[in-house]
Order: structure tokens, then sequence, then C-alpha cells
């Protein structure tokens, strides 16, 4: 799919008056076409009459398009009159997009991605662990956090660093882990001890966070519950939080 963007720059034929107009100002319509041997050839005519606001010259700015095959701009044909025009329409080629699945397979940013996943949650199975980590990343970014993804090549214990700064200035740092987990898979004990660990040491943060696709064993559970110092610095995101986080998700 296609369509024209730009501006036309245009020189009166009479006065010599130079201006431009834009392209979304232009009247388009098919005007003919036919089969051709890879398909049909459609004849589209992008035209614009006015007067020139110098010396009062009719001017047409007409430019004759073919697509072929369809969904591609095979040429242009100048039929400008009483000007001459300085530039061709400038041809932006659209995605089409028609579902969150398509959008899925096609994105080309981490919030199209985190849309697609908004509309139709049930992809997030699809995602693939490093796409998951950048998916939460962005969650947190929409909601005015600053965040950094880890490398990839890691000993583990954070996945996301996001900072969040309160309206007296003061900066919370917050350690978060992603398990990209089949549902039935649940997150253990062991992921939630190795990010306490984590936060705990002289150049780790004020809050941990352990995000999954899935949901966590009561083991642990019971460790944020009963064994950290305060459950106000550990927490647990399972998949019904984070649907909730991509349902109040707005890009930004």
């Amino acid at each position: 799919m296609w369509q024209f963007v730009g501006e036309i720059e245009y020189e009166c034929s009479k006065c010599s008056f130079k201006d431009s107009i834009p392209v979304e100002d232009f009247n388009c319509e098919c005007i003919g076409g036919g089969e051709r041997s890879m398909g049909n050839e459609n004849i589209f005519e992008l035209s614009y009459p006015f007067e020139c606001c110098e010396c009062s010259n009719d001017i047409e700015l007409t430019f004759e398009v073919s697509e072929y095959p369809v969904n591609f701009i095979n040429f242009i044909i100048d039929k400008c009159s009483g000007a001459k025009a300085l530039n061709e329409p400038d041809v932006e080629y659209v995605r089409e997009i028609y579902s969150a699945r398509d959008l899925f397979e096609l994105y080309e940013s981490i919030p199209e991605l985190v849309t697609a996943l908004k509309f139709e949650p049930e992809l997030l199975a699809e995602l693939d662990p490093r796409q998951f980590e950048e998916v939460t990343a962005e969650i947190f970014r929409s909601k005015g956090f600053e965040v950094e993804l880890t490398k990839r090549t890691r000993d583990g214990g954070k996945d996301v660093i996001a900072l969040h700064k309160d309206k007296l200035g003061i900066k919370t740092k917050y350690l978060i882990e992603c398990k990209h987990y089949a549902e039935g898979n649940k997150v253990g004990v062991d992921v939630i001890r190795s990010l306490y660990g984590v936060k705990n040491s002289r150049n780790g943060g004020n809050v941990g966070i352990v995000v999954t696709t899935s949901t966590f064993t009561s083991g642990a559970r019971d460790f944020v519950e009963n064994e950290a110092t305060t459950n106000l610095d550990l927490s647990l995101a399972d998949r019904d939080q984070l649907i909730e986080w991509l349902e109040e998700y707005k890009e930004s």
C-alpha cells in the first residue's frame, strides 16, 4: 500500500513566483487502467488547480501516476500547466495492518509490539525472552521511569533497571527480573532469592520485581511474605498483573 507525501514546489510560468503546495491538498482519483502481463495497471491523476497569488495566472499542477503491478508505483508523468513543477510527489509505502496479529508480526518498534499485545494478550506466548524484556522495559518507560536493559550476556539477577523520581526529586531504583515462561511453568523461589540477593548488594536497588508470563509457586510467594525484610521492596507480577499493565499502556 502506498500514499503520496511531502510538498510540490512550483514556479509560475507567467511571473516566476515560487511556492509549494502540500500533496495532501491534491485531489487523487483513478482515471483508468487495464490488464497487463503482471496483473492490473491502475492510472491515477493527482491534481490541484488554482490561481497564482501574484499574477492570477491559471495553474494546474497535475501528475499522471501508474500503479503497476498493484501496490507499486511504476512511473509518474508531469502534466502541469501554467507553472513548472520543481519536483515530483514523494511516495511512501505503508504497511497494511488489519489486526493485532499483523502488528505483532510486522512491528517496527517496541511500542508497536506492546500495542499488539495490549489488544491480543495471547500473543505473549510467542515472544522470545529478549522481546519480553523489551516489552517490560517499555511498559515501565510509559509510566515515567527511566529504563535500561542489561546486556544479553550476563550472570543474571536483573534484566531491566528502572529509575523513578518522585515530586521531591528523590530517585528509587527498581531491579526487574523477567521470566518468559509457559503458563503452566511457575516461577520458583530460587529466582526470587537470587533477585533479592542482588537487590541487597552494595550496588543493588531499592525495589526488586519479578515479572512473568506465568505465575509463582507457593514457596516464592511465601518468601516475599515471610522471609524478605519487607514485602514493600520485593514484588511479584504474574500474568494477570502483566495483562493489567498492558491494558493501561499508552504510548508516550
